[in-house]
Order: C-alpha cells, then structure tokens, then sequence
C-alpha cells in the first residue's frame, strides 16, 4: 500500500534506471554543447574545415579522446548518483 502522503518507492531498480538514464542525458547534453562549440556543422558542409582539422588521424584521436571523456563523465555522475547518502 503506497503511503499517504502521495510519494512512493521506486525501488532498487527504478532507482539505478534513473540514474543511469539521468547520467547519460547530462552526459549526452554536455557532448553536444562542446562538440558545437568547436565544430560548425554549415562550415563543415560547406567544406571550410577548422584550422586543427588537418588530418584524418589528428581527428579521429581527438574524437576518440572526447567521446571517452564524455563517457568518463557519464560513469562518474552515475557513480556520484547511484551512492545516495549514508
């Protein structure tokens, strides 16, 4: 029987879903805001690539480099939120 005061329990696994959905949105929204931050995608279709775009090697390692700090993040605020106070 739910408590009467209108809140319930989402239980364990409830909990860890929203957790990791929640981190991986955060995580997701910070990606988008630096990856726009450094790339136009109209520059780019229009073929003005960024002056530290000079090779296909240079960006596939910065890209790899990037996409695991934003995973870093993800884990870590994942990590953070699954602790809930003790």
């Amino acid at each position: 029987m739910p408590p009467s005061d209108g809140t319930h329990d989402l239980g364990a696994r409830g909990r860890a879903l929203g957790v990791i959905v929640w981190s991986a949105f955060l995580a997701a929204a910070l990606a988008t805001m630096l990856c726009f931050a450094l790339l136009d995608p109209l520059a780019i279709s229009a073929g003005e690539a960024p002056a530290w775009w000079t090779g296909r090697l240079r960006v596939y390692a910065i890209g790899f480099f990037f996409f695991w700090l934003i995973g870093l993040v993800a884990a870590a605020l994942c990590w953070q939120l699954s602790r809930g106070t003790r």
